[in-house]
């Protein structure tokens, strides 16, 4: 007594609704009477889980951190605070131009998997269906019944569950709709404008928290790949600095041992031990080329080049090397795909690394593409190139449909000496090589991967304008010959000097020692005869080899330089003018390469 209750009351027509019931009684003399007020309290209720509805979805939207977490929680709180009984969220898949359905909610007390089951099969195109029909038309819809809507695909399995009512809603992120989201009734709902204003109200409020998220989410990115370039870098340096003294080291192991074969008859029984050794040396030199590949250092004879024929060149070799007969093999080539500069073997070297880690991914069979095209960076970001700066590319891509990768797993791959292969099955310098050529060319690479949805390598090569060059005649080698000239030799490292003069010396010239800078000065200056060569390693402690070149050049204007080092891009080389194409000698290097390069810059000069 005396109290407001609320209970469902039935309309003549055998409708139920919700009404407010208040009894109270009255003394009337002895007697009591009893007097009952009945509200109908539909619009409350109405407004009621409407301002529910609103509450949850900011809720929603203030926890969760992504368009994907976001959506499903906000259509089960819509369904079940405005008692709707079944949600889908559509995404737009922008490569196949469709919606998809990405997640589905119903009622715990309804049983609609004949409905749901045809929903996550299906697929929808502009204008096609409620999904359709929102995408295109970019606003909310509502349907009465379903079961009479002439354009409702899935109108069979609406009338085997009982669907009839239905709304939908488009979710604009920034200019462009991400997905729809739609809702079922069991009963034949009429439309209803004030909810329809309501949830695109809410609709705005999505989209502008996937907007949100999406720029986090590429500043996410963009840190977490500032911090792991912080770190390659960092190792990168290390690197370079390691194979800089190996070099150093393994000129000596492999001239050496190519002297002493040159003295060995081919009965000799030392000959095979030797060979063993320059094997060894000769391995170990293509190691450090890979670490400096990957710290950025490594000798490169950039040209103007067309990927297109790049990748048709090695058609046949990559056929054979992944072995067609289980994995499919096709290139994508774009005829107007322009020129890129970069070295041609280090880009042969790329696509070799990648195909066969591509190949390894897919011990089953499967399929892989390489694909190039022009790529136009805008100044806005981007989601699909993340770290590439705006700008004219050519993308090279590798894309397979292996295992993939995981989260853990990419935040390592480009580091030296990680792999998950098994032992002695892989060096991990593969992937490490593969980032230091894109960045040494000026490029950037990007990953996407996934376990079971295979690995896609995105290489963006900056586009020059240049034509690229035709075909020229083979250039003819140019034997070692003997020399009488004069050769003043700079060179810190004791083992490397010892070894240099004694191979310049069998070849007939002078050789004129230094330990440094100071020291060939000093013998420059105390020598009467001419001097033909400088002949000085880069990197020297007191004065770097351009220094030292710049100060004899005063005084003996016409001696030629030859540089050498383990470290081609040192900084020394900007501040001192050094050709690394004529003038330059990388290490490790064997004595007939150096004897070569000495004829090559002394052909034809005259005394200084």
């Amino acid at each position: 007594m005396n109290r407001r209750i609320e209970i469902v009351a039935q309309r003549r027509d055998g409708r139920e609704l919700p009404v407010e019931l208040a009894v109270s009684p009255a003394k009337i003399g002895d007697a009591y009477i009893f007097s009952a007020f009945i509200r109908d309290i539909t619009d409350r209720r109405r407004a009621e889980r409407r301002l529910t509805s609103q509450y949850a979805v900011t809720r929603v939207l203030a926890e969760a951190t992504t368009l994907e977490e976001a959506v499903p929680q906000i259509i089960q709180a819509i369904a079940e605070s405005l008692e709707w009984d079944l949600g889908v969220f559509w995404r737009v898949d922008k490569v196949t131009g469709v919606l998809r359905c990405f997640d589905q909610w119903k009622a715990p007390s309804v049983q609609v998997d004949p409905f749901t089951l045809d929903t996550w099969r299906r697929v929808f195109t502009r204008g096609e269906g409620l999904p359709g029909r929102i995408w295109a038309g970019g606003k909310s819809a509502w349907v009465t019944d379903v079961t009479v809507d002439v354009n409702f695909p899935r109108v069979a399995q609406a009338r085997q569950v009982g669907f009839h009512g239905a709304f939908g809603l488009p979710i604009l992120v920034g200019n462009e709709i991400e997905g729809v989201i739609e809702f079922f009734s069991r009963q034949v709902r009429q439309s209803d404008d004030e909810l329809l204003r309501m949830v695109e109200d809410i609709g705005l409020k999505i989209g502008q928290f996937g907007e949100r998220a999406r720029t986090e989410g590429v500043l996410r990115e963009t840190e977490a790949q500032l911090r792991q370039a912080q770190k390659m870098e960092a190792v990168g340096r290390l690197a370079g600095g390691m194979a800089h003294d190996f070099n150093n080291l393994l000129t000596v192991i492999r001239g050496y041992s190519e002297l002493l074969l040159g003295r060995l008859g081919s009965t000799d029984d030392m000959r095979k031990d030797m060979e063993e050794v320059k094997k060894a040396a000769d391995r170990a030199s293509g190691l450090t080329r890979q670490l400096l590949a990957f710290s950025r250092r490594q000798f490169i004879a950039a040209k103007v080049l067309d990927l297109n024929a790049l990748v048709a060149n090695m058609d046949g070799m990559l056929r054979r090397l992944i072995g067609e007969d289980i994995i499919e093999f096709s290139a994508e080539l774009d005829a107007s795909t322009g020129a890129i500069k970069a070295d041609p073997g280090q880009v042969e070297q790329i696509i070799m690394n990648l195909v066969v880690n591509a190949r390894d991914a897919m011990p089953k069979g499967g399929r892989l593409t390489i694909e190039t095209r022009n790529v136009t960076i805008g100044e806005e970001v981007r989601l699909d190139a993340v770290g590439v700066a705006p700008g004219s590319y050519v993308l090279l891509a590798v894309r397979d449909n292996g295992h993939g990768m995981d989260a853990e797993t990419r935040s390592h791959l480009f580091e030296p000496f990680f792999t998950t292969k098994e032992k002695g099955k892989g060096t991990g310098l593969g992937l490490s090589t593969v980032y230091g050529i894109v960045k040494q060319s000026g490029g950037s690479i990007i990953v996407e991967s996934a376990p079971g949805r295979g690995t896609t390598f995105r290489m963006y090569f900056p586009r020059v304008e240049q034509e690229v060059p035709g075909p020229t005649g083979a250039v003819e080698a140019i034997d070692p010959v003997r020399g009488r000239e004069t050769i003043l030799l700079v060179e810190d490292e004791p083992s490397v000097r010892g070894l240099v003069h004694q191979t310049l010396r069998l070849h007939g010239y002078t050789v004129l020692e230094a330990r440094h800078g100071i020291e060939a000065l000093l013998t420059s200056a105390k020598y009467v005869g001419p001097i033909h060569l400088l002949l000085t390693d880069v990197v020297m402690p007191q004065m770097s080899g351009p220094e030292v070149a710049e100060k004899i050049l005063t005084v003996r204007p016409g001696i030629k330089v030859l540089y050498m080092s383990g470290y081609p891009d040192h900084p020394v080389f900007d501040q001192g003018g050094v050709s690394r194409q004529t003038g330059f000698l990388p290490k490790p290097f064997s004595p007939h390469v150096l004897a070569q390069k000495v004829r090559e810059v002394l052909n034809g000069v005259k005394a200084a």
